[in-house]
């Protein structure tokens, strides 16, 4: 989870002998836009983030929020810049680099997601969802099955515990198999209809897509590889 509560426990007597300052309305404003954030009541907790931003534009975390919302609203542009602004403040932060590469993979960037991934786990290694993202951009953007194999192989193993976790193995499989082939960035069918066709070749997909149409319309799932993993908790 993204942003974690500390809890100290204090004694009495201590609690007594320090006053605990007064919260000004700025924190006021950024507590409320904490909790309707986690309530996912966004259009509430974007006008207080403003409000808190324009008190202080050094807040690196009222910029982290905002930019989630903007993410969640496909407001890739709005999204990057606030991301950019909360790393210009708090450049040690790895989950704004995360937050940049997914917004770089939506907006079709790979180069430019992995190298936001990438120092994204170079600040913090126990970011092991990073792992599955890098696979992914390289599976949907790059079209490199290798490295795709080779980044999705470290995130199950790191992270067994995954409920994804026995799709994600399928698809390796799927991948490692020499008559898999990706589709083109131009082809009519999607990697995620080639991976369900069962690791079929691309020219037995290319003569059969007419007539699965219809089935596949019925079956596919309704979460993507690219829906799988954007936490709104991050």
């Amino acid at each position: 989870m993204r942003y974690i509560k500390f809890f100290a426990s204090i004694s009495l007597s201590i609690m007594l002998a320090i006053p605990l300052p007064a919260i000004s309305k700025e924190d006021e404003q950024f507590l409320k836009a904490q909790k309707y954030f986690f309530q996912k009541k966004f259009e509430m907790a974007e006008l207080l983030l403003q409000e808190v931003i324009k008190s202080n534009p050094e807040n690196a975390l009222a910029y982290s929020y905002l930019g989630d919302i903007y993410l969640k609203k496909q407001l890739y542009d709005g999204a990057l810049n606030l991301y950019k602004k909360a790393v210009d403040l708090d450049p040690g932060n790895a989950l704004n680099h995360f937050r940049m590469g997914q917004v770089y993979y939506f907006k079709k960037m790979g180069h430019e997601a992995l190298e936001s991934y990438h120092k994204a786990l170079e600040l913090d290694s126990k970011l092991k969802i990073t792992y599955y993202q890098i696979g992914l951009t390289y599976l949907m953007l790059l079209r490199d099955k290798e490295k795709t194999v080779e980044n999705w192989e470290i995130y199950i193993k790191e992270v067994p515990e995954d409920p994804q976790y026995e799709s994600i193995k399928r698809v390796i499989a799927l991948l490692k198999d020499p008559d898999f082939k990706i589709p083109p960035a131009d082809s009519e069918i999607s990697i995620e209809e080639a991976l369900l066709l069962g690791g079929a070749t691309l020219d037995k997909k290319e003569r059969e897509t007419e007539n699965r149409k219809a089935e596949h319309e019925s079956k596919k799932s309704k979460k993507t590889l690219e829906d799988i993993y954007i936490d709104d908790d991050l």
